[in-house]
């Protein structure tokens, strides 16, 4: 299993090149850039690293139609993937944050993640593309210039039907916080969604979002860990129901907006929710603790491994040095 990392959205360009290629020389297989409305253009941050490196992948995280037309995340992808010399991805989702920034209904979402799939696809498939769908409609389209690989199109989906429309169309899936609890609930639809479309997910990659906190200092980790808690699944049922008892799912639910607090300000502190209740959501739905919790760590990532799961994208924090390091000595050689 491969191991990817996902940076903080902060992150200057030529901050992102240099830990790029830190994380090329310990093997990782991709950096991915997260696409936020209040950060830097991900698809622009990536052109550096994409440049610099020789067999890093370069990714985008995650990209919705509700935002840009498929065929101009096509086109974005291709253009990034011509300066990587082909090793580049994107993750295409239905959701995320710029539909609040931007004031836009979901409408038809199944509809519209599965044309924008189809279209990202197809129209860096070569020739002259067109597409008439629901929402989505393509005339004409062509990118003869792109002569390289194809761009790996991933699909952002947890929930059933999504896994079963990217099942149907993407090169892989990239689900959100999903831990070895919930595979029951979310696996058993992805590979029904892959032998409905009939493909034998040999060359369908499956990956995951998930939370690194590991450092030095165990309070430090721990501080992070809560911190970032609001959006572990943001919190919803199925990210509760599988480690919590309904009194306590109830009272999280309560209180969420303390979890959104401790976000805002960066304090880690969520006022309302018992000390043990926000440790229990620390040690499931994150990697949190001091080396001496990495061994432990290790055999969960081997339990995604042996899921099935083909990489992790790592989500790393505060301090990427160390995490890079950390990650690229300890886990990432045990798990080639």
């Amino acid at each position: 299993m491969d191991l990817d990392l996902i940076l903080e959205p902060d992150l200057t360009p030529d901050e992102v090149k240099e830990l790029g290629l830190l994380a090329e020389q310990f093997g990782f297989r991709a950096i991915w850039l997260q696409n936020y409305a209040r950060a830097r253009d991900a698809f622009l941050t990536g052109v550096p690293l994409a440049m610099a490196t020789e067999r890093l992948h370069v990714g985008v995280v995650v990209v919705s139609p509700y935002e840009m037309h498929p065929l101009k995340i096509a086109n974005a992808i291709a253009t990034l993937a011509e300066y990587a010399g082909g090793r580049a991805c994107v993750v295409v989702g239905a959701g995320g944050e710029w539909n609040g920034v931007m004031g836009i209904d979901y409408g038809k979402r199944l509809t519209t993640a599965r044309e924008a799939q189809q279209i990202v696809i197809g129209a860096l498939s070569g020739g002259s593309f067109n597409f008439e769908g629901e929402v989505f409609h393509a005339r004409g389209f062509a990118a003869p210039w792109y002569q390289g690989p194809r761009p790996l199109i991933y699909g952002g989906a947890s929930g059933e039907q999504l896994l079963h429309v990217t099942a149907e169309h993407a090169d892989g899936v990239m689900m959100s916080d999903i831990q070895p609890a919930m595979f029951p609930d979310h696996m058993p639809h992805l590979r029904h969604g892959l032998e409905q479309a009939g493909r034998s997910g040999d060359d369908f990659k499956i990956s995951n979002f998930l939370a690194w906190h590991v450092k030095a200092d165990p309070e430090d980790s721990y501080r992070e860990s809560r911190r970032e808690l609001m959006i572990r699944g943001w919190l919803e049922r199925p990210w509760l129901e599988p480690y919590l008892e309904a009194e306590a799912v109830a009272l999280v639910e309560k209180h969420k907006s303390s979890f959104l607090q401790a976000f805002r300000d960066r304090s880690g502190h969520v006022e309302g929710v018992p000390p043990d209740i926000v440790q229990t959501l620390v040690d499931e739905l994150s990697m949190a603790g001091g080396p001496e919790s990495i061994d432990g760590h290790i055999e969960r990532f081997k339990r995604f491994a042996a899921e099935g799961f083909t990489e992790i994208a790592v989500r790393i924090h505060d301090d990427p040095v160390d995490s890079i390091r950390m990650l690229g000595e300890q886990v990432l050689p045990v798990l080639r």
